[in-house]
């Protein structure tokens, strides 16, 4: 998921947990928060404390989202490494970090085969030169292997249901998902190897040269300037040197019909 993607992303997670879309435009989203996600999300504990002793109902805020820069008009800014759009990570993961979901079919002629999708969605972490976050939704089709990235923003129209649908039936996986998470983490170092390597070496050119610099300017005459270069060597270490984490926000398995599944697979 890109920066552009960022606002879809914000709309899906609002409208599936109740929240009232107020208005939405590219870049900009206002949204009426329920009571669950005011607690959530706003940091508002003695509000929703008073409320709840009083035995009122409250009032969740409306607010507003920015995705894009050049937007003229209120709202908080939401970006990777955000704060906030940390905070819905984790109501994410709060939430389940597993789930099996069923595309919904209706289709009362013939019964409808599922075919099965192991899908994750994972966190990128770039840390050197710059720092920034990268959201990486990956699905692989556990009946043949292949591998479909940008799953969840693919099938971000579709309905899915807790339950096998009427009429449907479940498609038998031959690659298990434990297989399949093998597979998507060769894949994502692969990848991570090959587009980093600029930024790997742009990360360790600026380490080396405030390590110099350090070395120049620092007059090791006593304990204490041992200490403080150490220090700084640490310092210097953990702010530039190129790191790439890749943290599960969650994941489970998708059975999409035919149709779905075809129109994956040829994109």
């Amino acid at each position: 998921m890109r920066q552009a993607e960022i606002h879809g992303f914000l709309y899906k997670f609002f409208l599936k947990r109740q929240a009232s879309i107020i208005n939405s435009e590219e870049g900009l989203l206002t949204v009426k928060l329920t009571k669950d996600l005011d607690q959530q999300l706003m940091n508002r504990p003695f509000y929703w404390q008073y409320v709840n002793t009083m035995g009122w109902s409250g009032e969740p805020m409306t607010v507003s989202f920015k995705s894009k820069e050049d937007i003229d008009s209120d709202g908080e800014w939401i970006h990777f490494g955000s704060p906030r759009l940390q905070q819905i990570f984790n109501v994410i993961k709060q939430e389940g970090q597993y789930t099996t979901l069923y595309e919904k079919v209706n289709n009362e002629l013939n019964r409808t085969p599922l075919y099965p999708w192991f899908v994750c969605n994972l966190q990128i972490k770039y840390q050197g030169w710059h720092t920034h976050d990268e959201i990486v939704s990956v699905g692989i089709l556990l009946t043949n292997g292949t591998m479909r990235f940008d799953w969840m923003e693919e099938n971000i129209e579709e309905s899915f249901t807790q339950h096998v649908p009427d009429y449907a039936y479940k498609i038998p996986y031959i690659i298990s998902p434990k297989r399949s998470i093998e597979h998507i983490s060769n894949e994502l170092k692969k990848r991570i190897e090959q587009e980093t390597i600029e930024f790997t070496q742009k990360s360790i050119d600026l380490y080396n040269k405030e390590l110099n610099m350090l070395e120049e300017l620092t007059d090791l005459q006593n304990e204490e300037d041992h200490q403080f270069f150490e220090q700084s060597k640490e310092q210097i270490y953990e702010r530039l040197y190129p790191k790439v984490e890749m943290n599960w926000i969650n994941g489970g398995l998708f059975y999409l019909s035919n149709e779905s599944t075809k129109k994956l697979i040829s994109h």
